[in-house]
């Protein structure tokens, strides 16, 4: 049952126990009395016996005043809330939220008005016709919810015109979380009289029923609130039917060289019931039209549409695939940032060196990672470019340096050089392991793997095969290669790996259990042992292969797969961007800078052409850009203190391009089996609220009263005393004895 009243500070109602001090005040008093024997106590007697009731009565009037000022003043202090009573005369100042879905599906419109313009008008007639002295936020519902302003406010016309500015294209409706925002946002009202209003198109995909539990949730806990709200759900969406929306794009993830070609495949679907028979599509790079495709896409149909593009320059480029489609622009284009390099750096860190030709550890590896450079020729046309260091000149400078590192036949790292290389593969580096004759494997196991949350993906087992002459080796089983690293290899053109012969390998432990977290199996040998395995550390990636690079356990180098393998594990532990460039809507965008540029200020660039500095702050041995309101997709583009620039780019989900919405009927049953009221327009609204009862504080009015008390109380106390006094003089003489017949 609900009360019909409430408080709005309702802890403060404990102070009503104070109502005990006057009685047991009366009680001590009353209980400390003395027997004193008086010889005319006889005269009063009667006096008492005529009074008693009178003061009785005093004493109970004077401890009834005296209890109730204390638990009066705590009701005051408490707020008490009547929520019976109708607002019969003036307007009752509210606490207003709009919840507001500012998802990109508001952009859709009819007859040339988005549902979101609407909803803005609106919402901007509500806050105008609130009452006088009223405060009020609206809280956009695009991912998760951020209110308009930084907290409620009592200037209605200042939050009307920071509504006029805000346009829609902000990510996804979750409406759970709006409610548990806006929930934590009346605690920061301060009106008896409070109401939520959603505005919403009631969208299909933003009232799954996967989450109708959740949403249950979240408006239990606001009914539980001292002062809970009354809630609306305002339908201002019209139902627009066609929509085609690029829903994704796909191109090679590897690290992208100068001039070479990157195939860019666009994603398309038509969520609509009307056929588009030649939909063009336009392909850009660097904000420039490249190339223009057209297809056709039937009702509910999807389609591909492939595009190649060559970069002639080194840095941050961009590419984005528009289709000329329908009035909701913001699924109508995809974005994505493509670094490109002129050269991917790979340290090769040699652990068994010699002077001779092709007999030390890296000599095959480096030939087949730089091989235009090693023979003399075109050097410009190597994509890798290598260093090699021995084991002892292994430093932080060299490795951070690099894109990624190769250690072959490493016997150990000193401390300060596995720190190093933790801490450029936690960051996002890329290292590649292979071992030899000269690896301790007992150094390996313990440090390098360290019960698997080491760099080594697996542990070191026994050695297999033997390099005896005559000595049977084994060979890698070709298969389909879903991996990056190895898919080339699914066209014979490219090498056949099963031509290997090796004599000799290390048997790398595989966890008895298979778990998340476990390293990934690449490729095996034709013995059942791992040849590569991949694992991840932090952001970056290490592949530990079971063989070494070079000749004297197998004929890998000889063959002719060793080359495109070689090159295309660099370049995939290169491929990694970190800090990611392409992000989804409200993740951070962080920027690595060189260590110089600390405390100076970056220029950011944001879709909506505004601009902003951001500081460079040193977080360890670089400098670290920060930038967090990232709710708008689009182009983010930064710009370091030394001139270059970096792209970003934000993408919404596809998820709010399926504009179909809830029928009638099923918004009907939303709103009965959440106790909530749906209106439709401005006006049913009004009507809504005329029949509701508001809340209305009466604090004030017991204020006044418990001042009444105070002074009935001291008045009452003195007229008791002076009536008692009167009283007793006249009891006195009244009971002394009269003289008869006096003598004369």
């Amino acid at each position: 049952m609900t009360l019909p009243f409430g408080f709005v500070n309702g802890a403060l109602l404990a102070g009503a126990f104070a109502l005990a001090i006057p009685i047991i005040i009366h009680l001590f008093h009353k209980s400390r009395f003395q027997v004193v024997k008086w010889g005319a106590m006889h005269l009063l007697e009667k006096v008492i016996r005529t009074n008693q009731r009178r003061i009785k009565i005093e004493q109970i009037i004077l401890l009834i005043i005296r209890a109730a000022i204390p638990l009066i003043l705590a009701l005051c202090m408490a707020r008490p809330v009547w929520k019976g009573v109708r607002k019969l005369m003036g307007e009752t100042r509210t606490s207003t939220i709009i919840l507001l879905d500012n998802s990109y599906s508001m952009a859709a419109s009819r007859a040339g008005t988005s549902n979101f313009a609407l909803a803005k008008d609106e919402a901007s007639r509500l806050l105008n016709e609130l009452p006088r002295g009223s405060d009020a936020q609206v809280v956009l519902m695009g991912e998760g919810g951020a209110p308009l302003l930084d907290e409620p406010t009592y200037d209605l016309a200042r939050l009307t015109k920071s509504l006029k500015q805000i346009e829609a294209s902000y990510g996804t409706a979750t409406i759970p979380a709006a409610l548990d925002f806006a929930t934590n946002v009346f605690g920061q009202m301060h009106e008896s009289s409070r109401n939520l209003i959603v505005m919403t198109d009631f969208q299909r995909i933003s009232f799954e029923a996967t989450e109708d539990a959740e949403v249950s949730q979240m408006l239990d806990r606001m009914r539980k609130l001292p002062l809970p709200p009354e809630i609306s759900f305002f339908d201002v969406g019209s139902e627009a039917k066609d929509n085609v929306a690029i829903e994704s794009l796909d191109y090679s993830r590897l690290m992208v060289g100068i001039g070479k070609k990157i195939q860019v495949r666009a994603n398309l679907r038509n969520f609509g019931d009307a056929p588009y028979q030649d939909l063009r599509v336009y392909f850009k790079a660097d904000g420039k039209e490249r190339s223009v495709a057209q297809i056709r896409l039937g009702p509910h149909e999807k389609g591909q549409v492939l595009f190649s593009h060559a970069f002639d320059t080194a840095g941050s480029h961009v590419v984005e695939v528009v289709a000329d489609a329908d009035p909701l622009k913001a699924d109508n284009s995809y974005l994505a940032s493509i670094p490109v390099r002129d050269k991917i750096p790979v340290l090769l860190v040699n652990g068994d060196p010699s002077a001779e030709p092709l007999k030390g550890e890296t000599d095959f590896a480096e030939i087949a990672l730089q091989p235009y450079s090693s023979t003399g020729r075109v050097a410009l046309a190597d994509l890798i470019s290598t260093k090699v260091v021995r084991t002892e000149n292994l430093d932080a400078q060299g490795i951070n340096a690099a894109a990624v590192v190769v250690l072959a036949n490493i016997r150990q790292l000193d401390g300060g050089q596995l720190k190093a290389l933790e801490d450029f593969v936690r960051n996002g580096g890329g290292l590649l392991i292979f071992p030899g004759n000269r690896v301790d494997a007992s150094w390996a196991n313990s440090t390098l793997f360290k019960d698997g949350k080491g760099l080594l993906p697996l542990a070191l087992g026994a050695l297999g095969g033997d390099l005896k002459e005559g000595a049977t080796s084994i060979g890698i089983v070709s298969q389909r290669f879903d991996h990056p690293a190895l898919d080339l290899f699914n066209d014979p053109r490219n090498g056949t790996v099963s031509d290997a012969a090796i004599k000799m390998w290390y048997r790398l432990k595989e966890p008895a259990t298979a778990n998340a977290d476990a390293p990934t199996i690449v490729a095996r040998l034709s013995s059942g042992d791992p040849f590569l395995v991949e694992k991840r550390f932090g952001e970056g990636r290490v592949i530990q292969c079971a063989v070494p690079c070079d000749a004297d356990w197998s004929n890998l180098p000889m063959r002719p797969f060793y080359l495109p393998m070689m090159q295309r594990l660099a370049i995939y532990l290169a491929s990694t961007v970190f800090p990611p460039r392409n992000l989804d809507v409200s993740k951070p965008l962080v920027a690595f800078l060189p260590p110089a540029d600390a405390g100076k200020k970056a220029s950011l660039v944001l879709p909506d052409g505004s601009s902003r500095e951001v500081p460079v702050v040193k977080k360890g041995e670089r400098g670290v850009v920060e930038f967090a309101k990232t709710q708008q997709p689009g182009l983010y583009t930064l710009t370091s203190p030394g001139g270059t620039q970096t792209h970003f780019v934000v993408n919404t989900s596809r998820r709010e391009s399926d504009l179909q919405r809830l029928t009638d009927a099923e918004i009907a049953d939303f709103a009965k089996s959440h106790g909530v009221s749906v209106v439709h327009s401005g006006a049913e609204y009004k009507q809504l609220d005329r029949t509701r009862r508001y809340g209305s504080e009466f604090w004030r009015s017991l204020l006044w009263l418990l001042l009444a008390l105070i002074f009935a109380e001291l008045f009452l106390q003195q007229r008791f005393a002076r009536v008692r006094r009167v009283k007793a003089e006249e009891g006195f003489v009244q009971g002394m004895p009269r003289r008869h017949g006096a003598q004369t």
